[in-house]
């Protein structure tokens, strides 16, 4: 299948797959017929981030006079080696997982996909979303790619949806959970009170969301919108992804927790990536249980949609929350550096995947039919 990479950087990645049409993602072309100009439209999107994120790092280490470039350089030891090799492999693992999660998702739906064509996809869309200059980019990639072997690419963008939505509600209860386990951390003041104040910020949003999108007359109109040709937009798409999401799981429950267990894994392998990066740039008193009390808020907070990767935010974010553990600001921000470096490192293993395209399956489905209930 062919797969026009102006259509994602341009017309998909620069508004996120949500700015795509069913029609655009199910056909694989961009909606301006100008690829010259969805060209320039992508190129500007990705300098803005780069001057965006680039201000906002300068900002930090300039605000935070103790802060020397030599700090941003770990100090080479015998066994810093070993930990970097276990943090790419942890990184690599918990982005395999990431398919396992689509999977289980896939299987709410009553769509069963074999693993390793998810894997190449999967690949494929962390190569796009993390090493080439896009934010969600990598996402289209698999709705396009999985969608001629689903039953129509309604169900392809709601399982991207819900994939996504499960690991911003397993990263804030990680958090609480080893926050009171480790209850020495909340007398460390504004660090944990933030991280708090994000995880049950973002727990409070998400449950907002699920009973609006789970409500019938909000399902009704989400649906209905698809049904009738409309672009899964904006809210629109995300509520359309999450009624389908909440109708399945009403109806398979166990299923739902097989996709629940799935996103917990991941992002623990992730927090252990994390622990292991730690490792190399020598932070005292980063433990396990520290990294998962503190990196899910950091995590949240590296999504908003400010500069490219979320460098500066995730720096930042870093610099006050492991605070309570008293770290040094240039460790703590050569942690956050670190770990971006590392995903785009494991990311770039996806080249392949996304350079030498997808074969449907001759027998999977090819209707490109919008979802009905």
């Amino acid at each position: 299948m062919r797969f026009w990479v102006s259509g994602v950087l341009g017309t998909c990645g620069s508004a996120g797959w949500s700015g795509c049409t069913l029609d655009q993602i199910a056909n694989h072309h961009p909606a301006d017929k100008d690829p010259s100009s969805t060209l320039r439209r992508a190129l500007g999107s990705t300098w803005l981030r780069m001057v965006l994120s680039a201000a906002i790092l300068g900002l930090l280490i300039w605000q935070l006079p103790d802060v020397a470039a030599a700090d941003l350089v770990p100090t080479w030891t015998a066994a810093t080696p070993w930990w970097i090799a276990l943090a790419l492999g942890l990184q690599a693992g918990a982005l395999s997982l990431q398919a396992v999660r689509w999977e289980r998702v896939l299987m709410l739906f009553d769509q069963p996909l074999p693993i390793r064509r998810l894997l190449s996809m999967t690949w494929a869309g962390q190569f796009v979303s993390n090493v080439l200059p896009t934010a969600f980019g990598g996402d289209v990639v698999r709705i396009a790619r999985s969608t001629p072997d689903l039953d129509n690419v309604g169900t392809a963008f709601a399982s991207i949806t819900l994939e996504r939505l499960t690991g911003w509600v397993v990263l804030p209860v990680i958090s609480l959970v080893a926050l009171a386990v480790h209850p020495s951390l909340l007398s460390a003041g504004t660090p944990t009170t933030l991280a708090v104040a994000i995880n049950v910020g973002t727990l409070v949003a998400l449950m907002s969301l699920l009973a609006a999108a789970g409500h019938a007359a909000v399902g009704r109109v989400a649906v209905s919108r698809v049904i009738d040709g409309a672009a899964p937009t904006g809210w629109r798409g995300l509520l359309f992804g999450i009624h389908r999401g909440v109708a399945a799981a009403r109806h398979h429950p166990a299923r739902a927790a097989t996709v629940l267990a799935a996103g917990l894994a991941f992002q623990l392998v992730l927090c252990a990536s994390v622990w292991a990066e730690g490792q190399i740039i020598g932070i005292n008193g980063l433990t396990p249980l520290v990294v998962l009390a503190l990196f899910p808020p950091v995590a949240i907070a590296q999504n908003l949609p400010v500069g490219l990767g979320g460098l500066g935010v995730r720096e930042g974010a870093f610099v006050v929350l492991l605070g309570a553990i008293g770290t040094p600001d240039g460790q703590a921000i050569a942690l956050g550096l670190l770990h971006y470096l590392t995903t785009v490192a494991v990311s770039a293993l996806g080249a392949p995947a996304f350079a030498t395209g997808y074969r449907p399956s001759l027998s999977g489905p090819t209707s490109h039919e919008p979802f009905s209930e």
